[in-house]
């Protein structure tokens, strides 16, 4: 169980189910968490007696939901002035409801992010399985590659091995693509099968017990040209560059900027069209985000992507991303293969 520290006379009401998961280590589908003095879960007949005896292994009081004035009862029985929602999750229609609890209402979306963005030994290690299965079933299916092969089944090919290597579920639509399809950084993968002198571009990842993985490889078939040669590269030099420089309390805008300069210095700077990273969890997508508008410092123990490319509309595009920690003040990568070019 972990706690998210609030001030006093404030109570914090989680709806998120994986943020839910995170704080109790319960995992149900639908209920209601509130921080207080201490922490209690809410959730309705459907499943109240089984959560209840779960809940109450974990030091957790469970009650039934019978409404959200549930909620409200509970909230002016341990005489809490000011609510904390995370308005990230939070529509404006339940934002009207809490309102009328007679409450102060304040954003706490920030304490989950920070909360969340730390991961503990547990957390780590589930992380570096995820990012192990798929670098495995990456590499495993290059064997797979062959003139005429389909984006799909080259696809089904990757998700089929994490899974078979001890992944839960993938952690998000692979991405295949191949040729011109890899210039579009969130290509849908389709049927355009691979021809001679073609780039395959995969971004993949999986989740184990939860946690996420996020691994993208840049390969070529055939015999890359000089340009495809040059901008990978600049890509390789910008990705070992972060990673070799990215430390605990650095800001997140200063970490972008350092892969994002050394490709504008070499003529890349305009093909290079997204943040350098973002964190991993629970999802795939998480804070912080390591871009020229982020205002995140980072420290030891946030999970983030390091994943610099560059994408030549119509020709070729190239990415090439790491999971990594910042562990001792360091970034530590959670892959162990060569990035080097793989020409099949």
């Amino acid at each position: 169980m972990k706690n998210i520290p609030i001030e006093k006379d404030c109570a914090f009401l989680i709806t998120d189910r994986l943020t839910r998961k995170y704080l109790s280590g319960v995992d149900i589908a639908d209920g209601f968490l509130i921080l207080g003095k201490r922490m209690v879960a809410f959730t309705d007949a459907r499943y109240f007696y089984a959560a209840k005896q779960t809940f109450q292994k974990v030091g957790i009081d469970c009650y039934l939901y019978k409404g959200v004035e549930s909620l409200g009862e509970y909230l002016k029985e341990i005489g809490a002035k000011t609510l904390l929602l995370d308005y990230d999750k939070t529509t404006l229609k339940e934002y009207g409801v809490y309102k009328n609890f007679g409450l102060n209402i304040a954003d706490g979306s920030a304490l989950i992010e920070k909360a969340r963005s730390v991961k503990d030994e547990r957390e780590l290690d589930c992380m570096k399985r995820a990012c192990m299965i798929a670098q495995k079933a990456y590499h495993e299916a290059l064997k797979f590659v062959k003139k005429g092969v389909s984006e799909i089944q080259l696809r089904d090919k990757i998700e089929a091995l994490m899974l078979s290597y001890g992944a839960d579920e993938v952690a998000f639509d692979t991405i295949v693509a191949f040729g011109e399809n890899a210039a579009v950084p969130h290509h849908e993968t389709g049927e355009t099968v691979l021809t001679d002198n073609q780039v395959i571009l995969v971004d993949m990842g999986c989740k184990v017990s939860g946690y996420c993985s996020d691994l993208t490889r840049t390969a070529f078939f055939g015999n890359p040209d000089v340009k495809f040669l040059s901008a990978y590269s600049a890509v390789l030099n910008a990705n070992e560059l972060a990673e070799e420089n990215i430390f605990s309390t650095l800001s997140a805008k200063a970490a972008d900027g350092i892969a994002r300069d050394f490709l504008s210095e070499n003529g890349y700077g305009e093909y290079f069209t997204h943040s350098l990273g973002h964190g991993v969890g629970l999802e795939i997508h998480e804070y912080p985000t390591l871009s020229p508008r982020s205002n995140a410092v980072l420290t030891d123990g946030m999970v983030f992507t390091v994943e610099p490319g560059v994408y030549f509309d119509g020709e070729f595009g190239i990415r090439i991303e790491d999971t990594v920690v910042i562990k001792n003040g360091k970034v530590e990568r959670l892959f162990t293969d060569d990035k080097r070019l793989l020409i099949l």
